[in-house]
């Protein structure tokens, strides 16, 4: 069981998403690790996508015409790429909401002492959690 204070994400875990290595997330590379959570669970075929077929696989409720996929496909090619899922998530305003409660020190990064004092399930975002 977990306790009130496991953060979202360990430390190495908050080391590997921080891309370029300065010590902090930024919204991108905050959205970009979140995508790559998504295809490790949701991409079956490994090809760095999440095809439509993937996505109704995933959440078969959705039906064959999802609109929230297709609002993920921007280009509608009938794919969500990595560039396409982070755009929609750093642009959708509850993922900005949650990263700037969580900036404390408003320098627009996240440091592992902000994100660690976060409750797990507020950084939680996926593309299934967001809809516009």
């Amino acid at each position: 069981m977990e306790s009130e204070n496991t953060p979202a994400m360990d430390q190495p875990t908050f080391a590997i998403a921080d891309q370029n290595e300065d010590g902090k997330l930024s919204k991108t590379e905050l959205a970009e690790h979140k995508h790559q959570e998504a295809l490790a669970e949701f991409d079956l075929n490994n090809d760095n996508l999440i095809s439509a077929e993937e996505w109704a696989s995933a959440k078969p409720s959705a039906g064959e015409n999802d609109e929230h996929f297709n609002q993920l496909d921007k280009n509608g090619d009938g794919n969500v790429t990595k560039d396409e899922a982070v755009l929609f998530v750093t642009e959708h305003v509850s993922f900005s909401d949650i990263f700037e409660d969580l900036d404390k020190n408003s320098d627009d990064h996240l440091h592992w002492e902000e994100f660690a004092e976060a409750e797990p399930d507020s950084v939680n975002i996926t593309l299934f959690s967001i809809r516009n």
